[in-house]
């Protein structure tokens, strides 16, 4: 049986009339999801722009990126890019890069030192196909995650889910589509829950759930598979090994889901905490059991515990660095709200929720060793987004750019949110981050909390 927080997580997802993003996903808050609701009549888009908007001031969401829809816009040059102004630049760098970084619907390049921006395409706003996050690469945006773009740049795969018949699953195909040629080419297609990974040495990885997520049973386990593209009948499990039994709690949910990332031979992924207990009278901290870093070898599939949060806390996978190094944020579980919702139907979030905490930043480095980069006590810094390269560390912050190097964290720039346009809102809402009023639900931010526009770093710095 579903414990209560999961079923007010449930009641709060209705509420908000959308999907609630999966745990390894916090860090994309540029992601965009269906919006459709569930008949309420425009009350659960209304809250989520809200959301949404309080998530331009907020560096970790759970709600930022459902509101809008972009349209899937094909690969293109950014050599038709204009120069729309400069970021504050805020710190003396030795060197010369570009950035290139994504608003919800910008895709643009940060010129370093100087600070200038170039926008080379902005995304039209709309219902359509979803723009899941873009990289640039080689000179070109290509419109999908740098996992799924291979590593010559030539190509890109990506999956289309078919959902069957109720009761039975779904179907899944997964393709390579070729940027110069324009086409696609079928590697693989079967029946189950799937999602894509990315590439690595052995071919194109993703995972495979035979059972609907969240189903107890013997189909219920998730499994990492391989295709091969220069040989796509060589398709074959990858592990996790030994196998996963099947599920018989809560507490049994699948290691590999969401959120799984791949450096080199090895995949990354965070197995969440499951709560183990009843949400308090009055509201407050679960209790849950910790949340763990676990690293699968992609030859043999053997997995091993590499971090394990401590007792209060939860953790997400923000990024890699340029050795493929895990970059942890990990912040206080925050607490649950009673009742979940008020008496009016409305979403009633805890401050914490939509406040959070100044995250601790660790680079995970070996089997429970890290290295701090952040010990969580600056207000100013609070990360979404880290992407590693032969600079440094870079990290996303409200209104700023971070870079952690040799040994040293610094604000590099302070975003000028009036160069990085946001959606139009729904009627009779405020534009953020100008909420000049927001739903009276809503908690107030506290003092000095950051605010400004959240840019996706979408490519290292060259």
């Amino acid at each position: 049986m579903a414990s209560e927080e999961e079923e007010a997580r449930a009641r709060i997802r209705r509420a908000l009339g959308g999907v609630e993003p999966h745990p390894g996903l916090r860090s994309r808050v540029i992601d965009s999801m269906p919006i459709d609701g569930d008949g309420d009549g425009g009350h659960g888009s209304r809250l989520l722009w809200v959301a949404g908007g309080v998530a331009v001031l907020l560096a970790l969401t759970v709600v930022a990126g459902l509101m809008f829809v972009r349209q899937r816009g094909a690969t293109h040059s950014a050599g038709t890019g204009h120069l729309v102004g400069a970021v504050n630049v805020t710190t003396q760098l030795g060197f010369q890069c570009t950035l290139p970084v994504q608003g919800y619907l910008t895709e643009a390049r940060i010129s370093l030192p100087d600070g200038a921006v170039f926008v080379d395409q902005v995304l039209q706003q709309g219902k359509g196909t979803p723009q899941y996050g873009s990289v640039y690469a080689g000179g070109k945006w290509v419109p999908v995650p740098r996992a799924w773009l291979s590593p010559d740049s030539k190509s890109y795969a990506y999956i289309t889910n078919t959902t069957g018949v109720p009761g039975q699953p779904q179907t899944a195909t997964l393709y390579v589509h070729d940027i110069g040629r324009g086409t696609d080419r079928k590697l693989w297609s079967g029946t189950g829950y799937t999602q894509l990974i990315g590439w690595a040495p052995g071919g194109v990885y993703f995972i495979l759930q035979a059972a609907p997520p969240g189903l107890p049973g013997p189909r219920n386990t998730t499994e990492v598979w391989v295709v091969d593209p220069a040989n796509p009948g060589a398709v074959h499990r990858v592990g996790p090994n030994p196998p996963q039994p099947a599920p018989t709690s809560e507490a049994d949910l699948p290691i590999f889901q969401f959120g799984t990332r791949i450096a080199g031979d090895h995949a990354w992924t965070v197995k969440m905490g499951i709560p183990k207990g009843a949400i308090p009278a009055g509201g407050g901290n679960v209790a849950r059991n910790p949340s763990e870093v676990i690293r699968m070898d992609l030859k043999d599939g053997s997995v091993s515990t590499w971090f394990t949060a401590a007792e209060g806390t939860s953790l997400n996978i923000a990024g890699l660095d340029s050795q493929g190094h895990p970059i942890l944020t990990v912040m206080p579980t925050p607490k649950m709200m009673a009742p979940p919702l008020s008496p009016g139907g409305q979403v009633t979030p805890s401050a914490d929720m939509i406040y959070p905490s100044p995250p601790r930043v660790l680079l995970l480095t070996g089997p429970n060793q890290t290295v701090e980069i952040a010990d969580g006590s600056n207000p100013a810094f609070r990360p979404s987004n880290a992407i590693g390269d032969s600079h440094g560390i870079w990290f996303n912050s409200p209104g700023s750019l971070w870079l952690y190097r040799q040994g040293s964290l610094a604000k590099v720039a302070d975003i000028p949110a009036s160069l990085f346009p946001l959606p139009a809102p729904p009627p009779g809402v405020a534009t953020p981050p100008n909420l000049a009023k927001p739903p009276p639900n809503f908690p107030s931010p506290p003092p000095g909390f950051p605010t400004g526009v959240i840019l996706a770093l979408v490519g290292p710095c060259t």
